[in-house]
């Protein structure tokens, strides 16, 4: 035992020859302290469940668009003030205009089925997208843009990746309880990150989350993540912060969706958040919208029709549903179709 014991006291005594001009201090992450009492997994899942109230949203927005295709720099577009209507399950309208000008920049609806996205500004990028929802479609990279020999698929860019069900998954939660094979559990998680805080810039902060996983049972009691809740815990109310999408049932990310600016709706018991900001980085596009709170409506009756767009201005037509041998082009005839044997 004291064969064992001598090395670690010549270990303490060397340290202490060396005395406090030895060490040094090296600063930690600000732990922010936890806010408000544990929430029990139920009240969180009843939090996401609370959304089967919510039935249409409409309001005022300001919109950002980002094009992250590219690894190395985004194309940031500029800011625009838009409308915004959604309806459960898949129904959406965006209208964007611009925001001095008042001229008409894009809309983009989805009836459920059909989306369609018109861009009206700038004149050189002027053009009708519209596919399927349903389908698993063809998606734009920076690589793809750069050798598609279609001028338009160029011209849109990632913009074709966009599909309006993206956003409305966004602000109408799908709630836990309509999926019958849907499992979940929760844990807390501490994570690291940049101090926003006034006056703290440069440094970092240690925060406490509630992660809600949900996950589907499929064929043979296989479990598939599908979606991921973030609650922050030093907040007052511990609030929803953000929301992440997983495809195809191997883990993919779909969405990243962040949240902040809780708000109370006027005349409901509604909260939603101000900002929501949509993330698809396989997809290579963010949409960010920032609700004017003072315009946003909810549960009001939205007819069908809100949410069908057609192409008014005959704009270059971009079909993503054809085949591209098959598809329009910029004058809007049909090209002939050519054989493959």
């Amino acid at each position: 035992m004291k064969l064992i014991l001598r090395p670690i006291i010549l270990l303490v005594f060397a340290l202490g020859l060396a005395g406090s001009g030895c060490i040094r201090r090296e600063p930690v992450p600000e732990k922010l302290p936890v806010n408000g009492d544990p929430a029990p997994i139920e009240k969180l899942v009843e939090r996401i469940n609370s959304y089967k109230d919510l039935t249409t949203l409409a309001a005022q927005v300001e919109i950002y668009v980002r094009d992250t295709s590219d690894n190395t720099t985004a194309k940031v577009f500029p800011g625009a003030n838009g409308a915004i209507r959604v309806r459960r399950p898949q129904n959406i309208l965006v209208h964007v205009t611009a925001p001095i000008l008042n001229s008409n920049i894009a809309d983009l609806t989805s009836d459920g089925e059909q989306f369609r996205l018109a861009i009206y500004y700038p004149k050189d990028s002027r053009m009708f997208i519209h596919g399927s929802n349903l389908k698993e479609l063809h998606k734009m990279t920076a690589e793809k843009i750069k050798v598609t020999k279609d001028p338009r698929l160029r011209d849109a860019g990632t913009l074709a990746n966009i599909r309006p069900q993206h956003i409305t998954d966004a602000f109408i939660i799908k709630p836990i309880s309509e999926d019958p094979n849907a499992v979940y559990f929760r844990e807390e998680v501490m994570q690291t990150e940049d101090d926003v805080r006034p006056g703290k810039k440069g440094r970092q902060v240690e925060r406490t989350y509630y992660v809600l996983y949900v996950l589907e049972r499929g064929e043979g009691g296989r479990l598939y993540l599908r979606r991921k809740f973030w609650f922050d815990r030093t907040q007052e109310g511990t609030p929803l912060v953000r929301q992440q999408t997983f495809e195809n049932g191997d883990g993919k990310i779909g969405s990243d969706v962040t949240y902040s600016g809780v708000f109370h709706v006027r005349n409901s018991n509604l909260q939603m958040a101000k900002s929501v900001r949509v993330k698809r980085p396989n997809d290579g596009y963010e949409i960010w919208m920032v609700l004017d709170p003072d315009t946003v409506e909810v549960n009001l009756e939205l007819p069908s029709t809100v949410f069908v767009l057609e192409n008014k201005e005959n704009l270059k037509d971009l079909d993503l549903d054809r085949p591209r041998a098959d598809s329009i082009n910029s004058d809007n005839r049909p090209q002939a179709r050519t054989s493959t044997r």
